[in-house]
C-alpha cells in the first residue's frame, strides 16, 4: 500500500503496492507469455481493423508490427501514421491496456497506429530493441503507398521505455536527415540512465514502479554503461544538442521516478527552440492511465490526442 504521507496520490492509486520489477530472464519469459495472451485476447474485442506485419531489422531479423486501422476508414484511404513503442521497462511486451489505448488513438484521430513488438531485454540488450524501433519507423515511411499512409505525416509515440525509444528514434531521424517526423509523443518517458534526479533517487518506494526498479532497468538494458559513456540514442537525455528535433509532447506523473528527467527534457527542448506541449498531472503514478479509466486518465488521453491531431493535420 502506498505511503500516503510521502506520496499524496489520487485515491484510485492509494492501494497500489511498491513493486519489485521482474528482471530475471525466466520470470520475465513466463510473465510475457501471460501478458501477450491477454493482449491478443483484447485485440479480438476492439473496434479496429488489425493487421500483423513482419518487418526486418538492421541485422535482418524479423519482428512483428501490429497495424491498428480505424474500423470506418476506407481500405485505400491515405491516413496519417503513428508508430507506437510500448512500455515495459525494456523487458515486458505490450499489454491489453496498450491495445485499448492505441485503438482509441486510431479511431479518434482517424490514423493508422503501428505497434512495434520490438525485441526485449535481458535477452536482447541495446541496440537490438532500438534498431527494431527505428526500422519500424523507416518501414512505415518507405512502405507508405502499400500501407495507405501519408509518408509526410508520420509521428512516433511511446510510454515509459517506449518513450525512450520514441525520443531516440526522433534524434536519429534528425541526424539521418532522410525522414522528417511530424512529432514525438513522450508519455512518462525513461530518458536518463544516470538515475540521479530528485525523483529517481527519492521515490525508492513509490507505488508500482519505483527508483530501485528504475536503476535495475537501466543495468539490465545497458549493462556496463554509465551516463557518461552510454551509446547515442540509448538514453536520450544524454544528448547535448536538442535543436532541430521534431515537436514534442512530454507527459510526466507526479510520483514517478521518471518525473524529473521528463520535465527536464521538456525544458531543454524548449530552450533549444523545439515546440513542446507539456502535461504534468498531480496525484499520479507511473502507468496511471493504464490502471484505472478515471478522470486523470481521460484527461491524459485528451491531451495526447490534441497534440497528435495538431501535428498530423
Amino acid at each position: 500500500m502506498a505511503n500516503l504521507q510521502k506520496y499524496a496520490v489520487h485515491p484510485d492509486y492509494a492501494k497500489m503496492p511498491s513493486m519489485p520489477f521482474p528482471f530475471n530472464g525466466i520470470v520475465v519469459g513466463l510473465l510475457n507469455r501471460w501478458v501477450e495472451f491477454d493482449a491478443q485476447r483484447q485485440m479480438k474485442k476492439v473496434n479496429a481493423r488489425i493487421a500483423k506485419h513482419w518487418v526486418p531489422s538492421a541485422d535482418r531479423q524479423y519482428f512483428p508490427v501490429y497495424e491498428f486501422r480505424p474500423r470506418n476508414a476506407k481500405p485505400d484511404e491515405k491516413l496519417p501514421a503513428v508508430v507506437y513503442y510500448h512500455g515495459g521497462a525494456f523487458v515486458l511486451t505490450y499489454a491489453s491496456s496498450h491495445v485499448v489505448n492505441v485503438t482509441e488513438y486510431a479511431n479518434r484521430l482517424n490514423c493508422a497506429v503501428f505497434v512495434v513488438d520490438y525485441r526485449l531485454a535481458p535477452k536482447h540488450i541495446f541496440p537490438k530493441g532500438f534498431e527494431d524501433c527505428y526500422a519500424a519507423m523507416e518501414w512505415v515511411h518507405d512502405q507508405a503507398a502499400w500501407l495507405h499512409v501519408d509518408p509526410e505525416r508520420v509521428a512516433v509515440m511511446g510510454d515509459s521505455a517506449g518513450g525512450c525509444f520514441s525520443a531516440g528514434v526522433a534524434q536519429k531521424a534528425f541526424d539521418e536527415n532522410r525522414i522528417k517526423l511530424r512529432g514525438q509523443c513522450l508519455v512518462y518517458p525513461a530518458l536518463d540512465n544516470s538515475c540521479s534526479t530528485f525523483s529517481a533517487t527519492n521515490f525508492s518506494d513509490a507505488p508500482i514502479f519505483n527508483g530501485v526498479a528504475n536503476k535495475k532497468m537501466w543495468e539490465v538494458y545497458l549493462p556496463g554503461y554509465s551516463a557518461s559513456n552510454a551509446p547515442p540514442y540509448a538514453a536520450p537525455a544524454n544528448r547535448k544538442d536538442l535543436a532541430g528535433l521534431a515537436p514534442a509532447y512530454v507527459e510526466t506523473a507526479e510520483f514517478d521516478p521518471l518525473r524529473d528527467e521528463g520535465a527536464d527534457y521538456a525544458r531543454r527542448l524548449q530552450e533549444a527552440g523545439v515546440a513542446v506541449t507539456e502535461h504534468h498531472p498531480k496525484g499520479t503514478i507511473h502507468g496511471y492511465d493504464m490502471i484505472k479509466p478515471n478522470a486523470l486518465a481521460r484527461e491524459a488521453i485528451e491531451k495526447r490526442c490534441e497534440f497528435l491531431k495538431k501535428i498530423l493535420e
